[in-house]
């Protein structure tokens, strides 16, 4: 395995601050964490816990006990991300503030216009659906096209809805793709 393959691996382990959270709570025992223990410690859904404790295969193994511990590639792994930290002084807290403001704004713009042109249609067939139901309703047109009207606009509130959301929420589920698509 190359140098490189091996960045990969610990990155994308270390990647995700539950991850991370979960190899701290695992390394802070002696014996090792049970899965009650660090799910109440993160106080997150088990299907979540499942899925990063999946991810973090490798890094860390259940005892006979069955009881979590880190595996010695873990704790290396772990120890490469405490030391980024803790000889960080004073002296760097411009180049942190850079870097975050960097990447809080590193959303692909490509994607970003294309939430926008989608919500722009997408008020866009609501309004003329609404207008079309509206126009249904004052000729007394058939029952089943202001139903299908309905359905419509229901389902473009809850696009419309959606598209928002995942406006707030792409920065992080846009660099996977991104990464995965060799963008960035």
């Amino acid at each position: 395995m190359s140098a490189e393959d091996i960045e990969s691996v610990i990155l994308q382990a270390l990647n995700h601050v539950e991850r991370r959270n979960i190899m701290k709570i695992i390394n802070a025992q002696e014996r090792g964490a049970s899965y009650s223990e660090i799910l109440g410690e993160l106080g997150i859904p088990t299907g979540t816990l499942n899925y990063h404790l999946k991810q973090l295969e490798g890094f860390i193994e259940r005892n006979k006990e069955r009881k979590y511990r880190l595996t010695p590639f873990g704790e290396r792994s772990l120890s490469v991300l405490f030391s980024m930290t803790e000889d960080i002084s004073t002296g760097y807290e411009g180049y942190l503030q850079t870097a975050r403001a960097s990447q809080s704004g590193s959303i692909h713009p490509t994607v970003t216009r294309l939430i926008y042109v989608g919500i722009v249609l997408d008020c866009l067939c609501l309004f003329i659906w609404g207008y079309s139901g509206y126009m249904t309703l004052i000729e007394h047109g058939p029952i089943f096209v202001l139903v299908i009207v309905g359905v419509l606009i229901s389902i473009g509130l809850v696009l419309l809805f959606e598209m928002i959301r995942a406006l707030r929420t792409a920065p992080s589920y846009v660099r996977k793709i991104e990464s995965k698509l060799g963008v960035t």
